[in-house]
């Protein structure tokens, strides 16, 4: 579920757009008390922003309708 506080780009400081949600399985090596165990992974918000291109990502929180 995508997290209501708004990114702001660090390198413009433009307002982010939030695009999708991906599994990072790899993250969850560091991480393992954040591992979804149905997902595998964790949750990844991915934000670029629409005035100098940079993508970002940040940790977001499972679907809670499974």
């Amino acid at each position: 579920m995508m997290d209501s506080n708004k990114m702001n780009c660090r390198d413009c400081g433009g307002e982010m757009n939030h695009h999708a949600e991906k599994i990072d399985y790899t993250a969850a090596l560091d991480a393992p008390e954040r591992l979804d165990p149905v997902l595998g992974g964790l949750v990844k918000e991915v934000h670029t922003c629409p005035q100098c291109g940079r993508t970002e990502l940040r940790t977001g929180e499972p679907p809670t309708n499974r």
